[in-house]
């Protein structure tokens, strides 16, 4: 998974302060975003969710690292 380094970082602060949680919030604000018809915030926090789920899953993806 290669993504730009602030959604890394944004993904990454997440998972630190809210752990598991972080993903469901960033699928919420995603659809936030999505419902004020913000395409580009959506499209956005979708690939905050992803890299959260990666930064929490067992396998973790090449390439990224927990801080």
């Amino acid at each position: 998974m290669h993504l730009p380094p602030e959604i890394m970082r944004t993904a990454s602060l997440l998972v630190d302060v809210y752990g598991e949680m972080a993903v469901a919030g960033a699928f919420i604000r995603a659809d936030e975003l999505g419902a004020r018809g913000d395409t580009q915030g959506h499209d956005r926090w979708l690939q905050v969710a992803r890299a959260a789920e990666a930064l929490l899953s067992e396998e973790r993806p090449l390439g990224i690292s927990l801080h």
